[in-house]
């Protein structure tokens, strides 16, 4: 659990230093957090996932991750999008064409959730991304 905190925080700090011009990278770097949040906050209820299929069906199915399900698999999707799709601007959700809505309204969220059920408070910095 710990490591994955750990590199929830590694992603968190690389992200605020994306520059603007790729959005694709700062999204994804920002899903990877969440990622790691909810893979340390599986751990903590027993469950230990290897890939995304199995990590998305946990998500959906434990009612321990009910308050986040559907933040993470937005951001899952989102990020999906901005990965494969030449044009994820045609794609995405027109809130989320800004990152810091999509930190705002996904990722703050789960942070915020997944805290409370690791049974301490998270502590960050502000993911100030650069826009």
């Amino acid at each position: 659990m710990r490591l994955h905190i750990e590199q929830w925080k590694h992603n968190r700090s690389f992200a605020k230093t994306i520059d603007v011009r790729y959005r694709d990278w700062q999204i994804n770097v920002i899903f990877y957090a969440a990622l790691h949040i909810v893979d340390a906050a599986l751990i903590s209820v027993g469950i230990t996932v290897a890939e995304h299929t199995h990590r998305n069906d946990a998500v959906r199915t434990n009612e321990s991750f009910a308050s986040v399900r559907t933040q993470y698999l937005d951001l899952y999707r989102i990020s999906r999008i901005t990965r494969y799709d030449a044009e994820p601007d045609t794609w995405l959700p027109h809130k989320y064409l800004t990152v810091k809505d999509l930190v705002e309204d996904l990722l703050k969220p789960i942070e915020n959730s997944l805290g409370k059920l690791l049974g301490k408070s998270i502590s960050y910095d502000p993911l100030d991304v650069k826009t």
